[in-house]
């Protein structure tokens, strides 16, 4: 769930969330027995490394796998899908912590931030997998809360060597496990068909995905490039699509609210707020468009033609990865990014005699050999092995 701090209802789920967690503490205290076989999961939604790391566990049969949330109306629809989930901010929520064996999170922990350190020394164990590999630039401060885990998992051996050099993490808590969610890109599971059908989109049509990052540390910042307003911008990329026979799919970040209102032929918006399988809307795109969003890493592993818009970068703090793992055509303006995406579209063998040795390059740099379809096995390993030795 996000949380808008201008909204008092989010203040009193903050507030319950809290309440339950400090029950929980206490009745882990007084129950002095062994905790049982079980994973809480904790984020914004059972997305991406969260969903992946599910999937596995069920498929494990164990430890089993909870989803906490404050979001009561979303607990309702993971339960009506089949997922095991839990409110929160309700006594269950208390119960669970005081029984749980592990907490793993992708993005923080909200209330249960205050008590995490009671919590592990509870021996309560918490993990992370951070949500995407960044461009955005961060620092040690930004992680003050994942520098109390256990354990890290990241997606490469570069992604370890930024968490120790760069985030301040202690080496021996960074582990390169792979992404999860990243299993899917290279086995694919079959989602991308599955979305095209779902969405109408024909077999042969090509399919072209806008997805751009949220206005991150410039408030205010328009999400289309280059001046354009969305109307201009967006019905030139449709009407450029369309005359290709082709569709555009329009992925607004889940920070950027329900996205554009506008309806134009051939366009189909998928925003995050409400579709949040995004890999299952990558395998199902032959073609990415994006500025400075860690979605182009996760693309990369399809092998796929992708552009890059060259805006102003909105990070306060710089760089994580810089604009040279910018792996395929940085575009200076709408023209010019119409004239790539037709080479893209229409000549795909000369975008790959232009761009293959910079995938390549970028690809072994960012992955390494990890990249291999088995992250979520190598997490819930690592799970299993932590609860074993905490038991």
């Amino acid at each position: 769930m996000k949380i808008d701090r201008k909204r008092p209802l989010h203040w009193l789920l903050l507030v319950g969330f809290l309440a339950q967690a400090i029950l929980g503490l206490l009745l882990r205290h007084l129950r002095r027995r062994r905790a049982e076989d079980v994973v809480v999961l904790y984020g914004h939604k059972l997305n991406g490394n969260l969903f992946a790391l599910h999937e596995e566990l069920r498929r494990r049969g164990s430890p089993r796998a909870v989803f906490l949330t404050m979001d009561g109306d979303y607990r309702r629809q993971l339960q009506a899908q089949g997922f095991d989930s839990c409110h929160a901010c309700s006594p269950a929520c208390a119960r669970l912590l005081a029984t749980a064996g592990a907490v793993v999170s992708d993005h923080g922990l909200h209330s249960l931030e205050l008590l995490q350190p009671a919590y592990r020394r509870a021996r309560l164990g918490f993990f992370d997998v951070w949500h995407g590999i960044p461009f955005k630039g961060f620092d040690a401060d930004d992680f003050r809360v994942q520098h109390r885990y256990d354990e890290t998992w990241v997606a490469s051996g570069l992604c370890r060597q930024l968490y120790v050099d760069q985030f301040g993490f202690e080496p021996a808590k960074v582990v390169a496990t792979g992404y999860p969610r990243t299993d899917r890109l290279v086995t694919d599971d079959g989602s991308g068909t599955r979305l095209r059908e779902e969405l109408g989109i024909s077999d042969s049509s090509r399919v072209v995905l806008f997805a751009p990052t949220w206005a991150q540390d410039q408030k205010g910042r328009s999400i289309y490039p280059f001046g354009h307003t969305e109307a201009e911008f967006l019905s030139q990329l449709a009407a450029f699509v369309r005359q290709r026979d082709a569709t555009l799919l329009v992925r607004s970040h889940l920070n950027s609210g329900d996205g554009t209102t506008i309806r134009l032929p051939g366009m189909i918006q998928l925003p995050g707020s409400r579709y949040p399988d995004t890999e299952g809307i990558l395998l199902a795109s032959d073609v990415l468009v994006c500025d400075w969003s860690s979605i182009a890493f996760d693309y990369l592993l399809l092998d796929r033609p992708t552009l890059f818009l060259d805006v102003p970068p909105p990070f306060r703090k710089g760089f994580s990865l810089g604009p040279e793992y910018r792996f395929g055509p940085v575009i200076p303006s709408l023209p010019a990014l119409l004239e790539a995406l037709g080479t893209a579209l229409d000549d795909e063998e000369g975008y790959w005699q232009a761009y293959r040795a910079s995938h390549t390059d970028i690809r072994a740099r960012v992955y390494g050999r990890i990249a291999d379809g088995s992250a979520a096995r190598r997490c819930s390993g690592r799970l299993a092995g932590y609860m074993e030795r905490s038991g």
